[in-house]
């Protein structure tokens, strides 16, 4: 069965690389990252277990950086730009990180690939 005339299939999303199934009449969990076949959820599930080991690792740099400002063991301007770089990135990692797990829900901007809301309509 096809809903507005579009057969079944993979489609692209709008995060790279990362592919979703239609079944004919919507969008289902089945998504294919770089040519691995899994599911939203599963995808979602090892994307926050990525950022927690990055947001782990970001935060022991911005510590460790702020104990040898502390303890002198290197100049204050050598390691300023250390502790604001990380604490920067432990800030925006996971709004970065929540735009790509909300891209990869949407469909491509392209004709010939399903809307994500039935009977919405995009311009040509």
């Amino acid at each position: 069965m096809r809903a507005n005339g579009i057969a079944a299939g993979w489609f692209e999303t709008r995060r790279r690389g990362t592919l979703r199934w239609w079944d004919g009449t919507q969008w289902t969990d089945r998504i294919a990252v770089r040519g691995r076949e899994t599911t939203l959820s599963d995808d979602r599930a090892a994307v926050r277990r990525q950022l927690l080991l990055c947001e782990i690792v970001l935060a022991a740099v911005l510590v460790g950086a702020i104990l040898i400002a502390f303890w002198g063991a290197m100049p204050v301007v050598v390691v300023r730009p250390v502790i604001v770089a990380a604490g920067t990135a432990l800030v925006i990692v996971p709004f970065l990180i929540a735009q790509q797990l909300r891209l990869v829900t949407l469909p491509a901007r392209r004709r010939g690939v399903p809307e994500s809301r039935p009977g919405a309509s995009r311009p040509r």
